[in-house]
């Protein structure tokens, strides 16, 4: 019969294996939930890229360009271009606030809400109006959505708009700036909006709308300063007899990173614009 003392290293033995077993099972378990999530979270990006059309128009009256870049796998950033006639078109940018799959999942409604009423709405403040009772009854009042809408009659060159508490896109014609900023509080902040004023304006020839997210003027350098609306206007006045949209993006991506330096991008990146065309 083994002594007590000789019992003791074997006990020890026995007791470390168990522990490494123990600790193994956990990190074997921790493994397979994070490839659960990666999954989860990769089905979720697959799922919102079907929300963004699949091509965007190069017509003979304007040609539209836009670009996403996620912060993390999903986010809350939304565009759209849904054809309403020969004549006409709607176009859309919205950001839902927070990040991640909750943020992905209202925007998935949002968007599903749009093209379900976009062509038996009569007028955009009847749109509007609708859209913020279903953003506020999905979000109970605990998210918001910032959004510009727009409604283009190429053939009257006239531009109705809604902007619903989202950064003021830049209409540029040679160097001449507007701010499109007429509209309503963000979607989803009351059940119903306390009002809603439509934006209208004459569209020349060889203008350009550049849309965008706060993602774009968040961006912060080294010293803590934010990249700004006024940069931005800068940017895209500098570039106004540059009509491959598609190469502007790209130089703005380019500037941004200039920008930041060594600093981190916190916030999805997405841009949409129009080159309205002689």
């Amino acid at each position: 019969i083994p002594k007590k003392n000789e019992l003791i290293p074997f006990i020890q033995t026995i007791t470390n294996l168990i522990v490494v077993a123990i600790e193994n099972n956990h990190v074997s378990g921790e493994k397979i939930r994070q490839a659960a999530m990666r999954r989860d979270l990769e089905l979720a990006a697959q799922m919102q890229s079907m929300l963004f059309p699949v091509t965007l128009p190069d017509k003979a009256g304007y040609r539209l360009q836009a670009l996403y870049l996620p912060h993390q796998e999903v986010g809350g950033d939304y565009y759209d271009y849904i054809p309403i006639s020969e004549d006409e078109f709607v176009f859309c940018m919205a950001d839902v606030s927070g990040k991640g799959i909750p943020a992905a999942l209202l925007c998935s409604n949002f968007q599903a809400n749009l093209h379900a009423h976009v062509n038996v709405s009569s007028t955009l403040p009847e749109l509007v109006r609708l859209l913020n009772q279903k953003v506020f009854k999905s979000a109970k009042g605990e998210k918001f959505i910032t959004m510009f809408i727009g409604r283009y009659n190429s053939k009257t060159r006239e531009l109705t708009y809604v902007n619903a508490g989202h950064n003021p896109p830049f209409l540029i014609h040679e160097k001449v700036v507007y701010m499109l900023n007429e509209g309503s509080t963000a979607l989803g902040m009351f059940e119903e909006l306390p009002f809603v004023n439509v934006g209208k304006t004459f569209v020349p020839g060889n203008a350009f709308l550049h849309c965008y997210t706060d993602g774009v003027t968040d961006v912060e350098n080294e010293a803590g300063e934010d990249y700004g609306a006024f940069r931005l206007r800068e940017f895209f006045t500098s570039r106004i007899h540059e009509n491959d949209l598609k190469k502007v993006h790209q130089q703005l991506v380019d500037t941004l990173a200039s920008f930041k330096q060594t600093g981190m991008y916190t916030d999805d990146i997405t841009l949409l614009s129009c080159w309205f065309k002689v």
